[in-house]
């Protein structure tokens, strides 16, 4: 997969770390509140809607104002910008439609459901709605164009929000019906849902009960939003080439039934295919991730992260442990390009400042955001490490190519002196009792970057195969904790790693940490450790040449 999918206004491959303000926070002080929450996360992007209604209240009238307030706030707080384009849908529901759209359901139709009664979703089905829909997204584009190609605040927008029915597993409208009647797509022949008990998949397979058998009213559901979305991100990019992306309520939860789980025709793992195939001119589909679960978690990100879709979180929980860890993972085992968190004004408290419960994913969007221009240029290389502490987990070893590495656990460790920050004060001491996570990102034989917390390591040169005597290496502090030609606390400004300060004497005997989210340069000696080299005849011994 490339490395590169969001950039900056100079081209360069961009990584969006960062929060997405509440549904209803556009346009308001509440937008000051989010942008002051990710400065205290560390984060480098705002995510935050707009909405059709208020872009267009009334009938072909279109105002700008609050994608320019918007624009303007981002880009006076120094930070990159993903607007979220709540159109017909917000979590499946019309709540974002001009009041137009509303009034006129015999004109702009709801679905409808199983029963005959209109269920709380605008139906893709409807060409009047996508009609609209696409117009206003379009003039949304142009605005975008205009005001913002030059400086390029705005990374990415997201076509509408978690798409689907809520309620039913398809629309049950007469024109629906007509649709469902219809051989199956061609763009869809040979594609398969598992536990569909269906006849076949062949070309034979023409029409929607033989091909996805169980599932064909979730399939059917899936392929006409994708297709409404595909349409509607044509004609924007048509305009103005933003990277688009929609959004997902994830079906990897509960008895997994559309509908009933999550929305019917959402772009879940299961009908993934069916989405891509339906809506090519989108360039993600990205899963918004609310389990905490580590085994749910990794399935996620397995189902998402393709060839054709590298992955992509726009929303998580913005506090707790477990999706502190759970975003290490992303970023490291899955090769994310970037990783946002729901709710930035909740992380703040009434007097500004970060929730208890908070604290924990700050850290860890303080570590990969400061980490980024790393896991861009290292991404799927097998360089990038997640180190996340599990329960009842001391340490953690890591054999790599010319090291064995061992992850100590700060909360196990007993490391009385040697730390650059204050751990003797009832403050400071908390740094050490965090759960530990760290991203380790080698960046050459002998050269490792370090940012993390709670989370301190060892590093033993492997012997090489031909090494007889190789506990004498092993059992030495000249190959182990002392083997380091340089240590280095800084932080990077663009791609450039500047230096804060140099670690040595007692900041370095003994393993290599990091606090708080810090960064370390650890560049290892790769002369320290070979061996030993017995010279005889001139009575002299050199050791580890």
């Amino acid at each position: 997969m490339e490395n590169t999918f969001f950039q900056d206004r100079e081209g360069r491959p961009f990584m969006p770390v960062g929060l997405q303000a509440h549904n209803s926070s556009s346009g308001t002080p509440l937008i000051r509140r989010a942008i002051e929450a990710i400065r205290l996360y560390g984060g480098n992007c705002l995510e935050a809607p707009v909405y059709w209604y208020r872009i267009e209240p009334q009938m072909d009238r279109y105002e700008m104002d609050l994608v320019k307030e918007l624009v303007d706030e981002a880009r006076e707080a120094g930070l990159h910008l993903i607007l979220l384009w709540f159109g017909m849908s917000k979590n499946g529901h019309p709540n974002y439609a001009p009041e137009y759209v509303k009034l006129q359901p015999e004109l702009y139709r709801l679905a409808i459901g199983a029963d005959g009664a209109p269920v709380a979703s605008l139906s893709p089905h409807c060409r009047e709605t996508l009609e609209r829909d696409k117009k206003a997204f379009v003039k949304l584009m142009e605005f975008l164009k205009e005001y913002d190609q030059d400086s390029r605040t705005v990374l990415a927008v997201q076509i509408e929000n978690e798409m689907g029915y809520a309620n039913t597993d398809m629309d049950y409208s007469m024109q629906a019906q007509m649709d469902y009647e219809k051989p199956v797509p061609e763009a869809l022949e040979g594609i398969f849902l598992e536990d569909s008990g269906a006849e076949s998949v062949g070309p034979e397979a023409c029409d929607w009960k033989r091909q996805f058998g169980r599932h064909a009213h979730e399939a059917f559901s899936a392929w006409y939003h994708a297709c409404y979305v595909n349409e509607i991100a044509a004609a924007g990019k048509a305009v103005y080439p933003l990277p688009l992306y929609t959004n997902v309520m994830v079906g990897e939860t509960g008895y997994e039934e559309a509908g009933k789980c999550y929305n019917a025709g959402a772009a879940v793992g299961r009908v993934l295919d069916i989405w891509k195939a339906g809506a090519p001119q989108l360039d993600l589909i990205g899963p918004d991730i609310y389990n905490q679960n580590r085994r749910e978690y990794m399935r996620i990100c397995d189902a998402y992260t393709r060839e054709d879709n590298p992955l992509f979180i726009p929303e998580s929980p913005v506090y707790g442990e477990a999706n502190a860890m759970n975003m290490l993972l992303a970023a490291a085992d899955y090769g994310a390009i970037g990783l946002c968190c729901f709710g930035a004004e909740s992380a703040l408290d009434e007097k500004g400042e970060l929730r208890p419960e908070c604290r924990d994913m700050a850290l860890t969007m303080k570590t990969v955001a400061g980490m980024a221009p790393l896991l861009i240029r290292y991404r799927n290389t097998g360089r990038v490490h997640a180190i996340a502490e599990e329960e009842f987990e001391g340490s953690r070893y890591l054999k790599l190519d010319k090291y064995h590495v061992i992850a100590h656990f700060s909360r196990s460790l007993t490391m009385n002196y040697g730390y650059t920050q204050d751990v003797k004060s009832e403050e400071g001491k908390k740094k050490l009792q965090v759960r530990g996570r760290a991203l380790l990102v080698q960046t050459g034989e002998h050269e490792f970057y370090l940012g993390g917390a709670g989370v301190a390591l060892d590093f033993i040169r492997r012997p090489e195969p031909e090494e007889e005597d190789s506990y004498c290496q092993l059992s030495s502090r000249m190959s182990t904790q002392l083997n380091f030609l340089s240590v280095e606390e800084g932080h990077f400004e663009g791609d450039r790693w500047v230096k804060d300060q140099d670690r040595n004497g007692d900041e370095t005997n003994f393993s290599q940490y990091v606090l708080e989210g810090q960064i370390i340069r650890i560049r290892l000696n790769p002369n320290t450790g070979k061996g030993l080299m017995h010279e005889e005849g001139n009575g002299e011994t050199d050791l580890w040449l």
